[in-house]
């Protein structure tokens, strides 16, 4: 039996409001008639890979694959790299516009095998990032992610009040925003939003009192000053990585709420909880699940929708309280880090640079516990060399960038990178982390450390972290340190560079204004509004402390060189 299957089909739900998608409300006998219709035109039996902005075709499709005695394959993204290499894995592909395509089709529906599935026998196949560079398949049957509902409900129902809807600024295509924002909803009998939405601006306006918010770290640290006066929630759930305490902190106040965490991954589902009201907040293991530590000190879980009866091994380090039996984490044993809440394979991205005939070895690594850019030692091939020569490293790195984006999202593109003739190793040949890293606190003050960006289309807001020691504050005062106006300028067209891939020429500067001096100690954050057209960039740095410090436009010339495209 299915607890998720029985509900769509129950007769008494027929009305029930179950998505919101451009303003329409969707009944759940609207959404089971889409998926007996799709169910109708797929061949039974088949891998079926599914890839949709929209929450709404997304369930339909799900369904309806499962409704087939097919087996659901969920990539981590529709890059076309990334997509050839799993094509092995799956025999047809949908993304909205197939859906919407099969949708208008005639289908006898009535010849439909009208039985439902049970929860056992409806499986789908996650690809996420495995330590080893390639793309690892995680199977979960609808029977697990079931369990672990029926595991959560009891800590969260209760909070949220009669008509509480699921609001998700998160991807339902992982194993987190599938549960919460599609699965969940329809076994609880709640409205989910459908919507693609991952910016604050796009669920403001729609927000009502008693919501709760499907998010993620890199969205509760750039919380949009409009929630401060919108209605309240009541239950924030973040997954994908552990907050900070001063992004907790700042969103309970803006949001009223501390956000609950959830801890797991793709293979194990959830594992614990924890809400952060103060340093060393621990995280509390699901009801009924069971921990321990390997003799690595790395934790083990027990729980039935995880293994059953068996254990899994993590790649957590962590200690575990014996009389609480709440734990604290230590950072990952493996090459599997994440970058803005995303979980990323260093090995991974090395083995798509050492695809380029530009590239002979590279080193994925985080320089800097304290920024999360991925950086990239990479010693490269003679025409590699060439490349470098002609072009300079920025251009270069921005050449290898496009390498790395055929097959990874954004999170994934390397920001930091240094050439070498050689990779630095140790006396036992091995390559240590420390020695990596000192390649980059050589020059660690070229510029300031990113702590955050969010990006929307072709505006991008970043905010920024600034030290005293820095080279460009040195003699711009020495007792009242001043960051010089022909820095801010080079930081604008770097950055530009490297989100929008415009030029790094400037044809000319307009509308320049120096109004507040930046110092060090400013919490500053750079505004970037892109236009292609012309091109150019619109740029404003800002504070919360002093408002605007400066703002212009600066436009790019084309030169030759700049319209060079990737061999």
């Amino acid at each position: 039996m299915s607890v998720f299957f029985e509900n769509l089909y129950d007769d008494k739900n027929a009305q029930t409001p179950l998505c919101l998608e451009n303003g329409v409300t969707y009944c759940v006998t609207d959404i089971v008639r889409d998926i007996d219709h799709l169910a109708a035109s797929i061949s039974t039996g088949q891998r079926i890979a599914i890839y949709c902005q929209s929450a709404r075709r997304f369930l339909i499709a799900l369904a309806a694959i499962w409704r087939s005695g097919g087996t659901a394959i969920l990539p981590a993204t529709d890059k076309p790299g990334y997509l050839d290499e799993i094509n092995q894995q799956f025999d047809l592909y949908l993304d909205d516009d197939a859906i919407n395509a099969r949708l208008t089709r005639d289908a006898k529906v009535s010849a439909f095998d009208m039985r439902l599935p049970t929860s056992t026998a409806c499986a789908a196949i996650f690809f996420t990032s495995g330590s080893s560079g390639q793309p690892k398949p995680v199977i979960k049957s609808l029977a697990q992610i079931e369990d672990e509902i029926q595991t959560q409900i009891p800590l969260w129902h209760p909070i949220m009040p009669q008509g509480a809807r699921m609001i998700g600024l998160v991807s339902h295509q992982h194993i987190y925003g599938l549960i919460f924002r599609i699965i969940w909803p329809v076994i609880t009998k709640q409205t989910f939003s459908a919507d693609p939405t991952p910016f604050w601006d796009m669920i403001i306006p729609d927000m009502a009192r008693g919501d709760v918010l499907i998010t993620s770290p890199a969205q509760l640290k750039n919380l949009h000053p409009d929630l401060e006066t919108a209605p309240r929630p009541s239950l924030v759930l973040s997954s994908g990585g552990p907050l900070d305490l001063a992004t907790a902190q700042e969103a309970t106040r803006v949001l009223a709420i501390c956000p609950t965490e959830i801890y797991g991954s793709t293979e194990t589902g959830g594992i614990a909880w924890r809400q952060q009201t103060g340093p060393s907040s621990a995280w509390t293991p699901l009801p009924g699940l069971q921990t321990s530590l390997n003799d690595a000190g790395c934790l083990r879980v027990c729980a039935r929708h995880i293994a059953g009866d068996d254990w899994y091994q993590t790649e957590d380090r962590a200690t575990i309280d014996s009389d609480t039996g709440c734990f604290t984490l230590h950072g990952r044993a493996d090459r599997v880090v994440k970058v803005e809440g995303k979980r990323i394979s260093l090995g991974a991205v090395e083995q798509h640079l050492r695809q380029s005939d530009l590239v002979q070895d590279a080193v994925a690594l985080l320089a800097d516990e304290n920024d999360r850019r991925l950086a990239v030692v990479a010693v490269l091939t003679e025409p590699g060399k060439d490349h470098l020569q002609k072009r300079g490293p920025f251009r270069m790195g921005r050449l290898l960038r496009r390498e790395v984006a055929r097959f990874e999202d954004d999170a994934a593109l390397p920001q930091r990178w240094r050439f070498v003739d050689q990779l630095p190793t140790d006396s036992q040949g091995k390559r240590p982390l420390h020695l990596l890293r000192a390649l980059f606190t050589k020059n660690a003050d070229l510029g300031p450390v990113i702590h955050s960006q969010t990006r929307d289309g072709q505006k991008a807001i970043l905010g920024l972290t600034l030290r005293r020691d820095m080279t460009c504050f040195q003699g711009h005062f020495p007792d009242h340190p001043i960051l010089p106006g022909v820095v801010q300028l080079h930081w604008v067209v770097q950055t530009a560079a490297t989100l929008f891939g415009s030029s790094n020429t400037v044809g000319e500067v307009s509308q320049l204004k120096f109004r507040r001096p930046i110092s060090p100690e400013d919490d500053l954050k750079l505004d970037l509004d892109f236009d292609a057209t012309g091109p150019k960039v619109r740029f404003s740095y800002h504070s919360d402390a002093v408002g605007v410090h400066s703002s212009g436009t600066v436009k790019f010339r084309i030169a030759s060189q700049d319209q060079e495209t990737a061999p």
